[in-house]
Parts: structure tokens; C-alpha cells; sequence
């Protein structure tokens, strides 16, 4: 079970559900992620390429790209007035390898 923090209160990041089946909650908060990135009036390539980051494919349209940048450009991507929605996606490993193959990230790929 998880310390007890500062005057006996749960430590930041613990929830009665997760003391409960004893997880642990981690949140990275360095490091690479992927973004769905939306542009307000146009692509967003510009205010992606603005933190470090690389547009990997476009989505539906030209507005909406899944885009790699650090993690901690999310909070500039989300002010950026260019945006009109950025956030962190999640996949599963298996379905990013599939995904990767798919537009070209994985170096066995033809």
C-alpha cells in the first residue's frame, strides 16, 4: 500500500478506487507522446513543427493530423492560437505497430 502523505492525508495521485485494489497511479510527464492535433483554420503543421513536434499523417481533413511532440508541449499546443483542439492519444502497442507499418514509421515496412 502507498505511504500516507503530509499529515495523514493519501498521497497526490491516489484515489480510495486505487487504494482500494492497491494500484499505483503513474502519469509520465517527460518523454514522447502522440497528439491529435486540429487546426482552427487550416492545417496545424506550423503550430506543431512551433513546439519540436512532427505531423505524422492527416486525418479526415487537413485540419486534423496525429502529430509526435514532447510531452510537455501539450500545454503549448493547446494555447496556441492556431488550435483549435490538441490533446495526448493513446494506443494500444499493438495497434501502433499496426499503425506505424501502415504510414511508414516502422523501418521493416516496404
Amino acid at each position: 500500500m502507498a505511504a500516507e502523505g503530509h499529515h495523514g492525508t493519501p498521497p497526490i495521485g491516489s484515489s480510495a478506487v486505487s487504494r482500494a485494489f492497491g494500484a499505483r497511479v503513474s502519469i509520465a510527464t517527460e518523454g514522447q507522446s502522440l497528439f491529435l492535433v486540429v487546426g482552427r483554420a487550416g492545417p496545424p503543421d506550423a503550430a506543431v513543427r512551433s513546439v519540436d513536434g512532427q505531423v505524422l499523417t492527416r486525418l479526415s481533413d487537413q485540419r486534423r493530423v496525429l502529430a509526435v511532440a514532447a510531452l510537455d508541449a501539450y500545454a503549448a499546443l493547446s494555447r496556441h492560437p492556431d488550435i483549435a483542439l490538441a490533446g495526448p492519444v493513446s494506443i494500444d502497442p499493438e495497434r501502433f505497430g499496426r499503425f506505424a507499418q501502415l504510414v511508414g514509421l516502422d523501418a521493416d515496412s516496404p
